[in-house]
């Protein structure tokens, strides 16, 4: 397992991947903590909408929170520019911005960091 840890940290690719290529937090070893940090829903939150906007209720089903807990979420990071909105006939629709695909890149590059510093 630490050997699998080792080498999933050190292939670049996997924690600068561009907007188009697919990937989760899942693929990364996990931390082993009981609850998740604010970071980490963070992270979650951009990664589900950096490749295409998203509705409300297909982020909460990707980062596995309930809705009032989404709303503080999607409230806090439209408000520090890392979301926007989009309304298309009458739905409401979020997509990460330059910000939050830069804050996304910068959190991958810090876990990164920090699982290499535990192998």
């Amino acid at each position: 397992m630490v050997q699998r840890m080792a080498n999933d940290v050190r292939n670049a690719d996997l924690l600068c991947l561009p907007v188009g290529r697919k990937y989760s937090l899942s693929t990364l070893v996990p931390l082993h903590k009981k609850y998740r940090s604010h970071f980490e829903i963070i992270g979650l939150v951009l990664e589900a909408v950096k490749a295409d906007s998203a509705t409300p209720f297909s982020i909460m089903k990707h980062v596995s929170i309930n809705c009032m807990q989404l709303k503080k979420y999607l409230r806090s990071l439209t408000e520090m520019g890392f979301l926007e909105v989009e309304i298309k006939k009458s739905r409401i629709f979020y997509r990460a911005t330059k910000e939050g695909l830069e804050f996304l890149k910068q959190y991958y590059l810090l876990l990164g960091m920090l699982l290499t510093a535990r192998v």
